[in-house]
């Protein structure tokens, strides 16, 4: 317990397991439970983390061979804290800083923190088609739901469990990403902000196709705005 609340911290994975225990040894001791949602993996994740004493849940679904977003959505409905934390199972994301993000999160009264990348700290390695994509998602962002966002595409975010239904999670693929964001950014009962971090080099192979992935962005970002017609 870590000034009074419990936290979880959730790990989708896929194929994760040779680096699953670098992970664990990063996570800090204010961290109550930890969850590793195994998304299809067919390598040893499964094993691993049962060796290692965390929950362990099987999520299977995916939509078009991806289950990024299920994953989440199946850790956030398990955790049993007060504080849930959300990142990737490959290192990327800077989990020994969470003491400094909770801290945030409880002084100034805060709801939801996304963890953004940009500007770039120091030591952060982001090839530049990938901070161009983001940059065009986060002005379509601000364009069509009027929300200035510094990083749309963050796989880290802290909240609290009390507004996990607020959210309204239904994209089952890398969508979840943004539409966590847009959701608790625009709901008027969630005191949404980011909080800047430096991304480590990943851990494993990337199992994004970043173009693909950046037109589906594109496209659910569109259909999820204020100016697209909603059907009755």
């Amino acid at each position: 317990m870590y000034r009074n609340l419990t936290i979880t911290l959730c790990l989708p994975c896929r194929n994760e397991g040779n680096h699953l225990n670098k992970v664990y040894k990063k996570v800090p001791k204010i961290v109550d439970e930890i969850i590793v949602i195994s998304n299809k993996s067919t390598d040893n994740t499964i094993e691993v983390a049962k060796k290692l004493g965390v929950t362990v849940i099987e999520e299977s679904k995916t939509l078009g061979g991806i289950g990024y977003g299920y994953a989440h959505i199946a850790g956030i409905k398990k955790a049993t804290s007060d504080i849930i934390v959300g990142a990737d199972g490959d290192g990327t994301y800077p989990i020994e800083n969470l003491p400094k993000i909770i801290d945030e999160l409880i002084d100034n009264n805060k709801d939801f923190l996304s963890c953004n990348r940009y500007p770039m700290k120091d030591g952060t390695k982001i090839p530049a088609k990938l901070k161009l994509g983001v940059w065009m998602l986060n002005t379509e962002v601000r364009l069509l739901n009027g929300i200035k966002i510094k990083d749309i595409l963050s796989g880290m975010w802290v909240f609290r469990s009390s507004i996990r239904n607020d959210l309204k999670l239904t994209a089952g693929d890398w969508n979840l990403s943004p539409q966590i964001k847009i959701n608790a950014a625009t709901a008027p009962n969630i005191k949404f902000d980011e909080f800047s971090i430096a991304q480590h080099q990943r851990w494993g192979d990337s199992h994004q196709k970043y173009f693909q992935t950046g037109l589906s962005h594109a496209n659910w970002i569109f259909k999820n705005s204020r100016f697209y017609p909603k059907v009755k």
